[in-house]
């Protein structure tokens, strides 16, 4: 059973590894296709891709198929929060950057500081808990803390990114609106994963979290860029529309 768990992971850090590359080439190639206004918003996910692929391809090189790290209790924690630490930030800059206007600079800076604490706070977290075996009092307070800062995001973008989105267009605030759960479900399963190393030291439990997390990367940074995509897509249309309609 193990094993078949052991190699499922394995092979899954290569799956994220050509995800992370297919992501970034995707963004890369779909940037030319919008306006000039909008690019940015592919160069953005293009950039956090290639970051996680990189990582990935580092985690794969020393935990993918042919190693026994995974086997011996060894796992990529450090490697994965160097990998969020570099690529959420630029996922969160994605809110204020689509919304635009005098308030996107304060929110960027609120949601990029609170993102990083999170991370941070995480990180020194989750690697007394993996070099321990076992739940420790850092672990339990740095978890809290990383959550508070998790939660200030979504406050963030329920509060303030909201508000300034009301008078927006209507593609705008339904982008948003899709991009906010990625935030306040996808997340969520981090923090999960992060518990359960607290409340157990089961081996299994913790490679199954590996593979887990794994696909909730593609499905956080490819799924957000691709939906976010969509968004400026819908946003161009509309415009479209609307200068049509002024000229009649």
């Amino acid at each position: 059973m193990q094993f078949d768990l052991i190699m499922a992971t394995q092979f899954s850090f290569l799956m994220g590894f050509i995800g992370m590359v297919g992501g970034a080439y995707y963004f890369t190639l779909i940037k030319s296709t919008l306006p000039i206004e909008h690019q940015s918003n592919a160069v953005t996910s293009a950039v956090y891709c290639l970051m996680a692929a990189i990582m990935y391809g580092i985690i794969n090189y020393k935990y993918g198929i042919g190693t026994d790290a995974l086997a011996k209790g060894d796992y990529p924690t450090v490697l994965r929060y160097v990998d969020w630490l570099v690529t959420t930030p630029l996922l969160v800059l994605k809110f204020p950057e689509m919304l635009g206007g005098e308030e996107a600079p304060a929110v960027a800076l609120l949601v990029i500081v609170a993102d990083i604490m999170m991370i941070v706070f995480g990180f020194a977290g989750e690697t007394s808990i993996n070099f321990s075996k076992g739940a420790t009092v850092i672990g339990w307070a740095m978890f809290g803390v990383s959550c508070l800062a998790w939660l200030f995001i979504i406050f963030i973008l329920y509060t303030a990114v909201s508000n300034a989105a009301t008078n927006k267009l209507g593609p705008v605030k339904v982008g948003l609106s899709r991009l906010k759960l990625f935030i306040v479900l996808g997340w969520a399963i981090y923090p999960l994963g992060y518990l359960l190393t607290l409340i157990s030291n089961s081996a299994d439990l913790r490679i199954g979290r590996e593979l887990v997390y794994n696909f909730a990367d593609l499905f956080n940074k490819v799924g957000f860029g691709m939906v976010a995509i969509y968004t400026v897509r819908q946003i161009v249309r509309e415009q479209k529309i609307r200068d049509a309609m002024q000229q009649l």
